[in-house]
């Protein structure tokens, strides 16, 4: 009997010893042996980061997963989330061989920390949202895209006016990768269209402040000593004297987006429009309304390379991160950095 007892006990004990030191040798099994994670993935490329007053050496995919998180909707499709991760990891090093430099304040982008993400994402979705990008950056980690072996200016934007812009057209030059390609789904997209409604009051006080940064020294030590209250009265009190202020549209591209703007008595470039009265889209046109001014824009950012909203679209439609970056840059390949 004692013998039966002993051979039973050991039928219970001895799976549990094994799986007791099965655990001790590999501690994360839910990840399987040998599987990449943010903590084993490294490029061994550092970059110097501020972080509450500290600065940190930190590897340039920890870095990438930091930018992903400001530019682009954790909710879109994996394959969306990888190709972004692809253009920040490329974009992220060109800048850095460019300029020379690994600290980050040197560098253009910007860094959301991890105790930012939780407040951005809330308590509620920071978990699915963080192991989402996480994934991203994991599953693409070291890629980056190239033409005839140089790192390409990966260009993206939120949402395309039916169809991409050539770098000709923005820039004014030609980039053989920037090129204009359909991309219809835009159309759809909630923010295709936005309006900017501004009234004369309003819109002298922006006026007002890019005279401030355009004045000359002496002019500037005058403005200094006024208050932004007496600068917001004064140009309220300007608008009630002259009225309406002549807005004209100059030059544009043949697609509509604007090279040029006279406003009252001064030329602006589009891009300084769009600067100083935070429009969402170098593709615009104004409508007057009775107290002030509309802007109509199209589209919501740069309009060059990848559209976010039409490269979500194929990523449903069943089509690999691969084939969106094919689709909208002309000739690339992905490689390893």
């Amino acid at each position: 009997m004692k013998k039966w007892l002993w051979i039973f006990f050991s039928m219970l004990v001895f799976p549990c010893i094994v799986s007791v030191i099965a655990c001790m040798v590999s501690p994360d099994l839910s990840i399987g042996q040998g599987e990449r994670t943010m903590r084993n993935c490294h490029m061994g490329k550092d970059i110097l980061v501020e972080l509450n007053g500290l600065y940190k050496k930190m590897d340039v995919e920890e870095y990438t997963l930091g930018i992903l998180a400001g530019v682009i909707s954790p909710d879109y499709d994996m394959e969306t989330l990888k190709m972004q991760a692809v253009i920040v990891r490329t974009n992220l090093l060109k800048e850095m061989e460019e300029q020379g430099t690994k600290d980050a304040e040197d560098l253009s982008f910007s860094y959301i920390s991890v105790e930012d993400r939780k407040e951005m994402w809330g308590s509620r979705k920071y978990d699915l949202y963080e192991k989402r990008m996480e994934r991203a950056v994991v599953d693409t980690a070291g890629k980056v895209l190239k033409k005839e072996g140089n790192l390409i200016l990966a260009c993206y934007h939120e949402v395309s006016i039916g169809k991409t812009a050539s770098a000709k057209e923005i820039l004014g030059e030609d980039i053989s990768y920037l090129q204009s390609v359909e991309s219809g789904w835009d159309v759809e997209a909630k923010h295709y269209m936005n309006l900017v409604n501004l009234t004369w009051d309003e819109l002298n006080i922006l006026l007002v402040g890019d005279k401030e940064e355009t004045t000359s020294q002496e002019e500037q030590q005058e403005l200094d000593g006024k208050t932004e209250e007496k600068r917001t009265e004064e140009a309220a009190e300007q608008s009630e004297t002259s009225g309406k202020i002549e807005i004209q549209i100059t030059e544009s591209t043949e697609n509509g987006f604007v090279k040029k703007v006279k406003i009252a008595d001064k030329e602006y470039t589009g891009e300084e429009v769009m600067k100083l009265l935070e429009l969402p889209s170098l593709n615009f046109y104004v409508e007057e309304q009775e107290n002030g001014i509309r802007f109509v824009c199209l589209g919501k950012g740069n309009n060059l390379g990848i559209s976010q909203y039409g490269a979500n679209c194929m990523a449903i439609e069943g089509k690999s991160m691969e084939e969106i970056l094919q689709y909208y840059y002309q000739d690339v390949s992905l490689e390893s950095y």
